[in-house]
C-alpha cells in the first residue's frame, strides 16, 4: 500500500506539472512528448514495445525498469481506439513477482500527427469522459 500511495502523490504531482500519452506498434502516439501546465514542463515517452515514461524536472518514472521505495518497477501503458476517445491506461508493474499493482485511466485523441490531448484520472476515480477537465496537450518531440 505504500507504494501505491507513493505513486498516487506522484502521479497527481505529474498531473499537475506535466502530461502523459500512449500507444503501442507503430502508431502515431509512440515517440517522445513535451507536455507544460502552469509553466512547468515535463515529458512522456512512449515505446512502440508498450512502456511509458514520464520525466519531470530531470526525474523519470516508468519505462523497462525503475526503482521506487527499494522495489524494481516497471510501466507498460495499453490504448483501446476501439472507444470513442480512445482509452489509455498506465500500468505499474512489480518486476519481481510480474503483478500489476496500480493503474491511471485515461483517455487519448491524436489532434494531429505531433500533437497529442490526454486527460487522465487520480486516486481511483473514473475515466475521464471528455477533455474538458484535467487535460494536456502534448507537443512531439521524437
Amino acid at each position: 500500500m505504500k507504494i501505491l500511495k507513493a505513486l498516487s502523490l506522484t502521479a497527481v504531482l505529474f498531473m499537475f506539472l506535466t502530461s502523459f500519452t500512449a500507444l503501442v506498434g507503430d502508431s502515431p502516439h509512440v515517440g517522445r512528448w513535451k507536455g507544460e501546465d502552469k509553466g512547468d514542463m515535463g515529458f512522456l515517452e512512449l515505446t512502440s514495445d508498450g512502456y511509458a515514461t514520464f520525466e519531470f524536472e530531470g526525474q523519470k518514472m516508468g519505462g523497462k525498469s525503475y526503482v521506487s521505495d527499494g522495489i524494481e518497477l516497471a510501466m507498460t501503458y495499453k490504448i483501446d481506439k476501439k472507444k470513442s476517445p480512445a482509452h489509455i491506461d498506465f500500468i505499474i508493474i512489480d518486476k519481481s513477482s510480474n503483478a500489476e499493482l496500480g493503474s491511471l485511466k485515461g483517455i487519448i485523441e491524436m489532434k494531429s500527427h505531433d500533437q497529442l490531448h490526454l486527460a487522465l484520472s487520480f486516486s481511483g476515480e473514473s475515466r475521464p469522459t471528455d477533455f474538458t477537465v484535467d487535460a494536456l496537450l502534448f507537443s512531439r518531440v521524437q
